[in-house]
């Protein structure tokens, strides 16, 4: 029996597999990712060139507040969805009954998730410091509430 979810998900990189669009930091600078609008039937090709993405229409959307996160974090990480029109986003979240949360252009989400991941991969994890992240979402320009840690 596969995997079973509650939560839409589907991602996955040629030649290495990743469990959701949070991860996107650990790719290498040049894939190409094979995903579903919306976790659904669409399928879409996502190319990375040089660390940057290609497509640069796609949003992301996120429905779980940040300070939600690690109340259960597959649900969050499954709900990171790309789309193509904040409607797309609004048929979506009233279909899976979830909030509209955050919509992000792609490829700024990836240039965090390069940022928030860093080099997880070589070098000893650390956990950062609720300022550090606070600081890495102002950084990027996440300042709205869904992306405050005490809410």
């Amino acid at each position: 029996m596969g995997n079973v979810t509650l939560t839409p998900l589907h991602f996955s990189v040629r030649g290495a597999l990743t469990r959701g669009i949070a991860e996107m930091g650990y790719a290498p600078s040049n894939q190409i990712l094979s995903e579903r609008l919306g976790g659904e039937q669409e399928p879409i090709v996502i190319h990375v060139t040089n660390g940057k993405v290609q497509e640069e229409e796609l949003l992301l959307h996120l429905s779980t507040p940040v300070s939600e996160w690690w109340d259960n974090v597959i649900h969050a990480c499954a709900s990171f969805q790309p789309f193509r029109s904040t409607a797309d986003i609004n048929a979506w979240c009233a279909r899976h009954d979830l909030p509209l949360g955050a919509v992000v252009p792609l490829p700024k989400m990836w240039s965090f998730a390069a940022d928030w991941y860093g080099d997880y991969l070589r070098a000893p994890w650390k956990k950062r410091t609720v300022e550090e992240a606070k600081e890495l979402f102002l950084k990027h320009g996440f300042t709205e509430a869904f992306w405050r840690l005490d809410a």
